[in-house]
This record gives structure tokens, sequence and C-alpha cells, in this order.
């Protein structure tokens, strides 16, 4: 019978401005990394083609809860909780004045393997979004992450749809 118990581990990705997530060759450049799972920085070289080479997502204790069945789709929340170092409080502090980008991603791989291992790791799901809300104490910050919908700039139709519109049909 083969082993089916896998580990699961996320990587969090925190990006100072919206404007500037890919570097020159369009791959994700993460402000600050963050991995919850290896003691040791781990790389997703080899795993993640999307991420720019040379990112080092060092350890930090985090939990999250709310990722959806599949990559990027969720319409929901997600809660991070967090260890409260100087530099997430810095972050909890900055995020809340603008629109910061967070990006988790859950994974999973064979069970007792020391490092990322790009022959057996998969991904899970992956979350994109916005810090919503935030809360603070001496030992933890929690993040309330929602999808990546602008909260300064509210996507509306352009448009109301009112009772003169219906079955009007328009042809280019």
């Amino acid at each position: 019978m083969a082993n089916t118990q896998k580990d699961l581990f996320c990587f969090l990705e925190y990006y100072a401005d919206k404007a500037n997530v890919l570097d020159g060759s369009n791959k994700r450049n993460p402000s600050n990394s963050y991995q919850n799972f290896y003691q040791s920085a781990q790389s997703l070289a080899g795993v993640d083609s999307d991420v720019a080479t040379g990112i080092e997502y060092s350890y930090l204790a985090f939990d999250a809860n709310g990722f959806g069945s599949i990559q990027a789709a969720n319409v929901g929340s997600l809660s991070l909780s967090l260890a409260n170092t100087a530099t997430i409080y810095d972050l909890t502090d900055t995020a809340l004045t603008g629109d910061r980008l967070v990006i988790c991603t859950l994974y999973q791989q064979n069970v007792g393997q020391d490092a990322v291992h790009a022959a057996s790791i998969q991904l899970v799901s992956r979350y994109i979004g916005t810090i919503e809300s935030a809360s603070m104490s001496d030992e933890s910050a929690s993040w309330k992450i929602s999808p990546a919908l602008s909260k300064g700039k509210g996507q509306v139709p352009p448009r109301r749809v009112t009772s003169d519109l219906m079955g009007q049909f328009f042809s280019p």
C-alpha cells in the first residue's frame, strides 16, 4: 500500500505596492516572503515558475484559514494569525493605510521531507487578496484578507440596469 500521508504548509507573499508585483521578467517579486513549516529559509525555484529566482521564504509561525478548493477562485475571506515580530508589526501598521496585496499559497508534499522538493510538492490552493482589517497583541497579529478587489476604487458597473434597458440589444 502506498504512503498517502502528506505535509501541508503555506507560503505567504506580501507586496507593498500592487503596481510593482512583477519584476522585469514578469515574475512575482514579493516585498516580504514567509513560510510556516521549515525552520530554514526555502526557495520556490523549480516549484513555482511565476516567482522570481533568488526569493527566500523565511520561517514565520502563522496559520491560514479560508482557502477555497481551487487556485485563486476564492470569494470569501482568508484569516491569517501570525507571530507578531517587529517586521509583522510594521507591515500590519502600514498595510492598513494602503491597498497592499497578499498572496497565500497552500502546498502539500510527501511527509517527512527536510525541505521543499520539486519532485513531490503539489499546489493545493492559492489565495490572492488585500488586507481588509487587522488586530494586534504583543504575541500575534491577525489579518483578514479579502479577495483582490480594490477597496479604494470600488468595482461598480458603469451604468445601472434600469427597466428602460431591459429587452434592449446592442449590436457593434
